[in-house]
């Protein structure tokens, strides 16, 4: 289809001396873009006769090839041609380019084509590209191919991110579904330990009271110990006191029998002076009269009767027993 409207129309200007062929068929498959329109490209043809690809390439269907003639030769005669091509399209109208180059000095064809109204102008180059002449543009695309590497990158990035988000997603559901189950095996838990432990109640109360019980029989034990001791210590000291009782109430049968010569000695011990005296002095035996048999009198020294009186009171016994006692014991030995 051709469209006789400039505005239709798409310029692309070939840098044939430092932009190889792949980069000018990569550029007019993205020239597609902008279809149905006019495509004319523009390069000098005949610099490269040797490429035998440029009359394939010539023949190719929707495009229109145009041959620039140089009006100089040297150093940037061909950027000064290029030049003069695209400021003849752009008076004719045509806003839309294509520039295949990574020469620097392109940058002012772009500056020319945005002088009096603003053109759309999209930079095909090598990512050695400077970025004066990147910001020249207002598109830039890298040869090779390093957007569809990119664009494959990010691809792959997002389905990574995609399969993150969904197994995180999958993760959190799972950890959703997990937390009721979790909560539901710790509250089966507790009510399991509660009922454990009021079936525990019975059986800890029950060792308790074993236990008190036990503790109690321990300390009754102990006290009625003590208490046996106790007694048994009264029970021995009441039978050495009674051993000691009956002792002396053997001993009272003997005494009171010593008590009864000795009671009547001491009967007579005022008759036996009287008679001692009697029987000293021989005027009066006739008067003195006879003792009891069994009884005699003695008379004792002041001193010696001091003594026994002190000794008397001393063992808390009447002078007849502690006579009776002295001539017992000394007959003895």
């Amino acid at each position: 289809m051709t469209l006789e409207s400039s505005n239709t129309t798409v310029g692309i200007l070939y840098d044939i001396e430092n932009a190889p062929f792949e980069m000018l068929n990569y550029t007019l498959g993205k020239a597609r873009r902008f279809q149905p329109c006019r495509t004319i490209v523009i390069s000098d043809w005949e610099e490269r006769p040797e490429q035998k690809r440029w009359e394939k390439l010539l023949r190719r269907p929707g495009f229109t090839f145009r041959q620039i003639s140089r009006t100089f030769l040297g150093k940037n005669s061909l950027d000064s041609a290029l030049y003069d091509s695209a400021k003849l399209l752009y008076e004719e109208g045509v806003r839309r380019y294509f520039i295949i180059t990574t020469d620097s000095d392109f940058v002012r064809i772009a500056q020319m084509l945005n002088s009096k109204e603003k053109s759309y102008i999209i930079g095909v180059g090598t990512k050695q590209a400077s970025e004066t002449l990147r910001n020249a543009y207002d598109e830039f695309i890298v040869y090779p191919a390093e957007e569809k590497e990119t664009v494959r990158k990010k691809h792959t990035r997002k389905k990574a991110e995609t399969a993150e988000e969904v197994l995180e997603t999958t993760e959190s559901k799972a950890n959703k579904k997990a937390e009721p189950k979790k909560d539901v095996k710790s509250k089966k838990a507790k009510a399991n330990k509660a009922e454990k432990n009021e079936k525990e109640k019975p059986v800890k109360a029950e060792k308790q009271e074993k236990a008190a019980k036990a503790t109690k029989a321990a300390k009754t034990a102990k006290a009625a110990k003590t208490v046996k001791a106790a007694k048994t210590a009264n029970d021995e000291q009441a039978a050495a006191n009674a051993a000691a009782k009956n002792a002396k109430s053997k001993a009272a049968p003997q005494a009171a029998a010593a008590e009864k010569p000795e009671q009547a000695s001491h009967v007579n011990h005022a008759a036996a002076a009287p008679s001692a005296a009697l029987a000293a002095k021989p005027e009066h035996k006739a008067k003195a009269t006879a003792l009891p048999e069994g009884t005699f009198a003695v008379r004792l020294p002041k001193t010696l009767r001091k003594q026994l009186e002190a000794r008397m009171q001393e063992e808390e016994v009447t002078m007849d027993e502690l006579i009776t006692y002295l001539l017992m014991r000394g007959l003895s030995h």
